[in-house]
């Protein structure tokens, strides 16, 4: 195995650097330039890095909102009859298991959400049935 060709610092040297930085007045540092344009370009980037944030958290909910309407429009396009029959059907598949359940016993409510995982399980799965 090879020596990495990086240098290697010490902390000590970091630390005296980062002292050093730290000790020197702002005039020295900014010698040269223009300190309203720095301050300017300082908040230019700022504003920039606060609107991409925002942009990625807008998308960000936007996406969590369209997930949690995906399986209400999965609920609403079959009817509880044919949720029941598609249990039924995935209870004698083989590719998954359900505990033993008397569907006409099963709430509405119940039948939807166990409907809803199925359908998730499957998609999941690449529709493979």
């Amino acid at each position: 195995m090879s020596a990495s060709r990086k240098p290697q610092f010490s902390s000590s040297f970091l630390e005296s650097y980062t002292y050093e930085l730290m000790s020197m007045p702002d005039e020295e540092i900014l010698e040269g330039q223009d300190i309203d344009a720095v301050k300017q370009r300082a908040a230019n980037r700022i504003a920039a890095a606060n609107q991409d944030a925002g942009r990625k958290r807008l998308a960000a909910a936007k996406a969590r909102l369209q997930k949690q309407d995906e399986p209400v429009a999965a609920q609403s396009s079959a009817s509880l009859d044919e949720m029941k029959a598609y249990i039924r059907d995935a209870a004698n598949d083989g590719q998954v298991t359900l505990a033993a359940r008397q569907l006409s016993e099963m709430s509405e409510a119940d039948t939807r959400r166990l409907y809803a995982q199925l359908k998730q399980l499957q998609d999941g799965q690449g529709g493979n049935k």
